[in-house]
């Protein structure tokens, strides 16, 4: 399948591939995943014959450049990256699909764009970009990873360096998660389309948050849809109990509860 790129606004260049007929869908992988992830794990060929399937390579991540500073990755800017790829491939209007980081990322063109049919996000919350758990996270990744980058940057020679930091993409992620820190709340009313967020129960932090938002999703436009027995990896990896479920509501067939 032929690479393609499209240059955003701020002249990153974003690589996508765009496979079979039908409504476009795009689909925006997680951190660490990059495009070809949707391929390998058999959803492009289930959607093929029934949707113009854009697989989109996130800035920083796949083929698309990996520029390091951290205004590089405001929310904006990303969002600008995909609306650049929908205008090269000539969609005036797509639904999202989005996992994990892709489904953060999926909340904001959901809110911000009427461009966007629908959206479904898989495993992660409404609410802000960066809650507690992963705030804290975002601390250990820099005390752990910062002295290595700037070993590397002030020791071009210095091979362990090099290798852990860019094989890692590291400067990269420190920029992106201290940006994520600044990206503005979405909230499950703030979508303009129709949504769904997938869960499954042992993805702990998630879970604990519909739960405790029950009320509000129930009188926003988002439905949530509870995979009994998944984690947060198999929300991606489980294709047989993911994929019924999101094909269902991009189908239009309605919000599926549980399986």
């Amino acid at each position: 399948m032929a690479t393609l790129y499209s240059t955003s606004p701020d002249g990153i260049l974003i690589a996508y591939e765009v496979t079979g007929h039908g409504p476009a869908l795009m689909m925006l992988h997680g951190a660490g995943k990059t495009r070809r992830d949707w391929r390998r794990g058999g959803y492009v060929e289930r959607l093929k014959d029934d949707f113009t399937v854009i697989t989109v390579d996130i800035r920083g991540s796949g083929d698309s450049d990996s520029p390091i500073e951290i205004e590089d990755y405001g929310i904006e800017k990303i969002y600008a990256d995909l609306l650049s790829v929908a205008d090269d491939c000539k969609v005036s209007q797509f639904s999202i699909w989005g996992y994990s980081f892709g489904g953060n990322i999926a909340r904001y063109l959901g809110a911000w764009s009427d461009r966007i049919t629908s959206v479904a996000i898989i495993g992660v919350p409404f609410g802000p970009a960066v809650d507690a758990d992963f705030d804290r996270f975002i601390d250990e990744f820099i005390e752990k990873w910062e002295p290595l980058v700037q070993a590397q940057q002030s020791d071009p020679l210095n091979e362990k360096a090099h290798r852990s930091v860019i094989k890692g993409r590291i400067p990269m992620w420190l920029s992106c998660f201290q940006a994520m820190r600044k990206w503005p709340s979405v909230e499950p009313g703030d979508v303009r389309c129709p949504a769904m967020l997938v869960v499954g129960t042992r993805n702990k932090n998630t879970m604990e948050w519909v739960l405790a938002n029950h009320s509000e999703l129930d009188t926003a436009n988002v439905c949530v849809a509870i995979v009994e027995g998944l984690n947060h990896m198999q929300e991606f990896t489980q294709i047989d109990r993911v994929f019924p479920v999101v094909a269902s509501f991009l189908f239009g067939h309605g919000c599926l509860h549980s399986d």
